[in-house]
Order: structure tokens, then sequence, then C-alpha cells
């Protein structure tokens, strides 16, 4: 009787271990395959709505885990968006609009590697019977749509899902093998998010003898980037060339005007200094070659072309100079050329109708500009 009775006790003691160990095994497998809700917020008025006064139609998101895939994410919305996550770490890039808006001028290259993705502007070549740009392969200005970039690397653990979670075994479905029942946290998680805008104006001033001779202007620029590496904020080490929009030339006399002097300006987007470049003390003046093909009011053509390469300079939009000391300091800067050749042109009648007059300030009442400074 008493080897009967140990062996019950033995057998009884058994079957609870094993009751124990299946109720922990149940509640570890309802848990660790649940998600966590991240809202990611993006703050477009601090840098994207003040510099190009609108605010974007929409964002695109890209998650990568670490298995490396490039899920993209598409809302309307155009400042937030709520995702669900697995736990591990994410490396997340955000930009205005979708790829595709960016298209015919601007695409995307490498788009499915977080380390490699790049924007690169698209190129054509100029077919003309003008002289200073017929063949030439130019680049598209990222103008419109500008695009601003934020860059993220965030982790989702374990002990964030089970934040505020609760699993529900009732005793009657256990003892008749039912399913444990997971009620999902309602927390959400916030991420906030500001992107940086990725393009530089670039200012150009040039200084003009006999400027009523002038009728328009046609120019170029070489040494640009012609990109930007989304995941490392860096311009691409390739260039092109960039070329002037002819209509938006302006003009303004200089001085008391005693000698015909007078100073034209433009503006353009570009991607800025191409990587390795930034600092004044890596370039040498052929880096970067300003062409310009200067029309006369008898229809003639000036051509010119200066070696601008340690003429470029950084300048807040407030038009200051600025010291670069960091890359990151590029988001928030633009590049002004101040020509420091003055053009000579022959003394010629001022031109009349249409063409350059019809753009710019007049002449002879508009306002003085120094030269030195924006």
């Amino acid at each position: 009787m008493r080897k009967l009775f140990l062996c019950l006790s033995v057998v009884l003691l058994a079957q609870m271990l094993l009751l124990m160990a299946g109720c922990e095994r149940r509640q570890l497998e309802v848990i660790v395959s649940e998600t966590v809700r991240v809202k990611i917020t993006v703050k477009w008025n601090v840098n994207f709505i003040p510099l190009y006064h609108h605010t974007p139609n929409g964002m695109t998101v890209m998650i990568w885990d670490a298995a490396g895939g490039a899920p993209i994410i598409r809302t309307t919305n155009d400042d937030h968006i709520t995702v669900s996550l697995k736990p591990a770490t994410y490396h997340m890039i955000v930009f205005n609009e979708l790829a595709d808006d960016y298209a015919p001028f601007m695409h995307f290259v490498d788009a499915d590697s977080y380390e490699r993705i790049a924007m690169r502007a698209t190129t054509f070549t100029v077919a003309s019977t003008r002289a200073w740009d017929d063949g030439i392969t130019y680049m598209h200005t990222p103008e419109d749509p500008r695009i601003a970039v934020a860059l993220d690397t965030f982790e989702v653990t374990k002990e964030m899902v089970l934040r505020d979670t609760t699993i529900l075994i009732p005793y009657d479905e256990y003892q008749e093998g039912g399913y444990a029942d997971y009620r999902e946290s309602e927390y959400v998680y916030s991420i906030d998010e500001t992107p940086w805008p990725m393009s530089v104006d670039l200012f150009v001033k040039m200084r003009v003898k006999h400027r009523q001779s002038l009728k328009a202007v046609n120019g170029s620029i070489s040494g640009l980037a012609d990109g930007f590496y989304l995941s490392q904020i860096i311009r691409t080490s390739e260039t092109g060339i960039i070329r002037f929009n002819p209509d938006d030339w302006e003009r303004s006399k200089l001085g008391d005007d005693a000698d015909s002097m007078g100073i034209v300006s433009t503006r353009i987007a570009t991607f800025g200094l191409p990587y390795g470049k930034e600092l004044l003390d890596n370039r040498v003046p052929s880096d970067n070659v300003l062409s310009l093909a200067l029309q006369l009011t008898n229809d003639s053509v000036v051509y010119a072309n200066f070696q601008v390469g340690k003429c470029i300079h950084y300048i807040t939009p407030e038009g200051l100079e600025a010291q670069i000391r960091y890359r990151q300091d590029l988001q928030n800067l633009q590049l002004i050329i101040n020509l420091p050749d003055t053009i000579f042109l022959p003394p010629l009648s001022p031109a009349s109708g249409t063409g350059f007059d019809a753009k710019v300030d007049d002449w002879e009442d508009g306002g003085t500009w120094d030269i030195g400074g924006f």
C-alpha cells in the first residue's frame, strides 16, 4: 500500500508540473508576436514652410528593419501617420510628396537601400542654333517641388509591447482547451521629426559697364552637385552644369550712374556644392565656371567665362556672411557669387519694346545695391 501511494503521488506531481509549464508557455506564445503603435509627426512649419511658403501635398515614410526590407508608406496626411511595428531596431527616412512627384526632373537611386538611397537630377541636352548652348548637357534644377528630408533610428522593445497590455485566460475556456484572449494596449508612442531642406539657392551678382547696351542674359554654371544621399545628408561628389533661366535676370544701376555702371543678378535652385568642396580651402577656381552670353541691343552677343570656384560664399537667408563649421550648417544657408570682374560692354542705345527690359526694374529710376552684399 505504501508503495502504491508513493507512485500515485509522483504521478500527480508530474501532472501538476506539466500543467504549470503549459500555462506559462501559452502566455509567452501570445505576447511575443504582438506590435506597438508608433505615431510619426512631421513638423513642416519649422524649416519647410518658412522657406518654400506652402504645405506639402503629402509625405513618404520609408522604414527599414534589421532584415533590410524597405516598405514605402504613403499618407495623404501631410504631417502625421501611425504605424504598427514589432520589436526591432528601425531606420526611417521621411520626405515630402511621392517619389514619382519629382519626375521627370529628379529621380531616386538605390531606393531599397537605406545606406545608398540618393536623389539625383536628370539631364537634358540642348539642340539649338545658338552657339552658347548647342549640344551642352545640363541637369535640371530642384525647383518644383522642393524636397526636405528627416531621418531617424529608433527601437521598439518587448517592454514597449507589454506596456498596459492585458492577457485574459478564462478558467472554463482553459479547461476546455481554449485560447488566450489578448487585449492590445491603447498606448501610442510618438516620434517628432523636423525635415531639413535639401536644395540651396544660388545667387549671382555681377557689375556691368554700359548697362544700357544689355538686352538679355543667357548663361550657366558648372561644378554643382547633381544630388544628395538621403541617409547621410551629404551632397554627391558628381557634378553637372545648370542653365540659368533667361527670364529671371534682374538689373539695377550702381552708385550715381556717372559711368553707366549697373548690377545684373539672378537666383537659381541647386543642390549646392559637391561633397568635399564645401569649404573654400578645398576649392580651386576651375571647380566652377560661370559662362555668360550677353545679348546686346543690336542683337550681337558678347561671350564671357569666369572661373568662380573661389568666389562662391555662404550667406544666411538674411544676407549675412556665414562660416561653415559642420556640414549640417549647409541646410540653413544659401550661396552667393559676387563676381569680382566688371563686364565691359560697348556703348549702345537701350533696347525698346520686348526682351530684357520687360522683366527687370527700370535702370534709370531703380534702386541702388552695394556690390559687397546682398
